[in-house]
């Protein structure tokens, strides 16, 4: 049974998040929390050798372009005339073998340097990549976006505790300016049921179409069959928990999810029938 109590109802929750983070801190803080799932993914060699050349090189002047073989890049220096521009080629740094390693031409005190900035940027990751962790965790929780496009959610209050923790983890992880992860508590007062009523339907709604339409292209195996299954039962455990936590009815969820996972099991079964095609999971 989950507790509602109006003072503690939910919170809505946005963040802005710092150009950098740690990943290497993150990484330490999300397993304390035996969350290690959450890490993200390092960043692509080639992305930190530009933003290493970019820490070294950067300036009004020095142009960074990439070469043709996307392995690498070439940074050169233009010189404005009257008549005609000069450029100078200052460095050519490309990564290479796996696991990759940096090669330059010429190899001198530049070089080394970016190589410094290059190990250093290696252990970073993007603002962009630890906002997708949030928007992951919002889902892990139930939480539910409040406007369609995101950047503002909300978190159950039952949840909060676990949004807080890991948002002070990221908090915690961020490099040069602060990464800052708001939550707004509030009461479930009749306006805040609204919000939230409105965005689970359109959530809900939205998810079931993706499925269903997914399953009547007639493309999808067994396994992928199975996965959107799974997702039908993770979002009809979700208006029933939304049904309880708002004393509100959602009735044409449940049959928006009914069809959704209808269809991938109608599919299943086509595919196990030997039916290479399944169109007929759409009625046809």
């Amino acid at each position: 049974m989950i507790e509602n109590h109006l003072d503690v109802g939910g919170a809505v929750v946005f963040w802005s998040i710092a150009e950098w983070t740690d990943r290497t801190r993150l990484a330490a803080k999300l397993g304390e929390l035996d969350l290690q799932a959450l890490v993200p993914d390092p960043r692509p060699a080639p992305a930190a050798l530009r933003s290493a050349l970019e820490d070294i090189f950067g300036g009004p002047r020095v142009l960074i372009r990439p070469l043709a073989s996307k392995d690498g890049f070439v940074v050169v220096q233009e010189s404005r005339g009257l008549a005609s521009n000069q450029y100078q080629t200052l460095l050519t740094a490309r990564v290479t073998g796996d696991p990759p390693e940096l090669t330059f031409d010429p190899w001198d005190s530049r070089a080394i340097a970016v190589q410094g900035a290059y190990q250093t940027q290696l252990e970073r990751v993007s603002a962009m990549q630890v906002s997708a962790v949030l928007v992951r965790v919002v889902d892990w929780l139930a939480g539910t976006r409040l406007r369609p496009s995101g950047a503002v959610y909300w978190v159950p209050g039952h949840r909060l505790d676990d949004f807080t923790q890991i948002a002070r983890a990221i908090e915690d992880s961020a490099e040069g300016r602060p990464s800052c992860v708001y939550m707004l508590r509030h009461r479930l007062d009749n306006d805040a049921i609204r919000a939230i009523r409105d965005a689970v339907v359109f959530e809900v709604h939205s998810e079931a179409f993706r499925i269903r339409e997914d399953v009547i292209t007639g493309s999808l195996g067994t396994r992928a069959l199975e996965t959107r299954q799974r997702q039908a039962a993770e979002l009809r455990d979700k208006v029933l928990m939304y049904e309880e936590l708002l004393s509100v009815g959602l009735e044409s969820l449940h049959q928006a999810v009914d069809q959704a996972d209808q269809a991938a099991a109608t599919a299943s079964l086509l595919i196990g029938a030997g039916v290479c095609h399944y169109a007929t999971a759409r009625g046809e």
